[in-house]
């Protein structure tokens, strides 16, 4: 089948961050004693791992057909070969099956399999961080989970959108993705918890490095 995918420079979502940040400086600047304070530099990594999180879960993506298939595509609904709009929506709602077939690929894939759960599982892990660290009334397990779960139902919600909007399976709507995302928003829960102080304390430190004269 013929597609075109539209893809985005890193560069790109670097001139992005740079626009929101100053933005949310400037917005911000009349709430502040001075220039720069410790929530402006948590907000600035913070809007920075926002933004990496789109492109690692919405960029690129294809759509079908281009200009070039007009032709292509216009025989294949002649002949029926179209996918149907389930195939297009690519959802799997049992869980822990794509997982398992993947763990039950050949080896030499494995590596693949690695990604798909390493990055599923740490997507999220940050996240509880830095709404603790922004957080005025402290980071809950309840607020944690609830997190975790509505931004990867968001995701997971938005991908299939994509999906049938471009008419191209870009990405798998699978509840595996939303059980290791949770659970990865969790972890960084317990971590936060347990090292607050650290994370407190890397910030700090910044916040000298960029103040000091």
């Amino acid at each position: 089948m013929g597609r075109f995918t539209i893809d985005l420079h890193w560069t790109f979502h670097l001139w992005v961050w740079l626009i929101i940040f100053i933005l949310y400086y400037f917005l911000t600047l009349r709430k502040r004693e001075g220039w720069l304070d410790h929530r402006v530099i948590i907000n600035a990594f913070f809007i920075f791992y926002l933004l990496f999180v789109f492109r690692f879960v919405f960029i690129p993506f294809s759509m079908w057909p281009n200009e070039a298939d007009r032709v292509y595509f216009i025989t294949e609904i002649m002949q029926g070969k179209l996918p149907t709009w389930w195939e297009i929506a690519n959802i799997n709602f049992v869980p822990l099956r794509s997982l398992m077939r993947t763990l039950s690929a050949p080896l030499v894939i494995w590596r693949f399999t690695f990604v798909f759960v390493s990055g599923n599982f740490i997507l999220l892990f940050p996240l509880s961080i830095f709404v603790g660290l922004l957080s005025r009334k402290g980071l809950t397990f309840k607020k944690a989970l609830l997190i975790g779960f509505l931004t990867t139902l968001f995701i997971e919600s938005t991908q299939l959108l994509i999906n049938l909007t471009t008419r191209w399976s870009n990405r798998l709507v699978c509840v595996d993705d939303l059980l290791l995302n949770t659970l990865g928003a969790l972890l960084g829960y317990f971590v936060f918890k347990k090292y607050h102080r650290f994370f407190e304390k890397i910030i700090s430190l910044f916040y000298q490095f960029l103040t000091w004269s």
